[in-house]
């Protein structure tokens, strides 16, 4: 498909019908558990700071080989500490949140 000023791409009919049964079905289970929203917060924040900071952190520090106690390796350090909080405090309010809402 061709449209003015943007480059040609393909659809694949496959891809679209998949993808639009996915949202729906997402949307239907969403809408039978009224505590679908806590329970995605609490896999979202479970999966935050491994995958989005500690991972990729330690790559850059094997493929850039920052020595321990350096200037950038402290910053870094202190940055990967600082977000695991935020994930233990999104955690906790998740779980809090999925807690309440089973009890009421």
């Amino acid at each position: 498909m061709k449209l003015p000023l943007l480059p040609g791409f393909q659809w694949n009919l496959l891809r679209l019908c998949f993808r639009t049964a996915y949202v729906v079905s997402t949307t239907g289970i969403a809408m039978l558990f009224p505590y679908f929203n806590s329970v995605l917060g609490l896999l979202g924040a479970l999966n935050f700071w491994p995958l989005t900071i500690y991972f990729p952190v330690e790559m850059y520090f094997v493929q850039k080989k920052v020595g321990a106690w350096t200037k950038k390796w402290i910053v870094l350090r202190t940055f990967s500490f600082v977000c695991f909080l935020v994930t233990i405090v999104g955690f906790i309010g998740s779980l809090e949140s999925v807690i309440s809402a089973e009890l009421s």
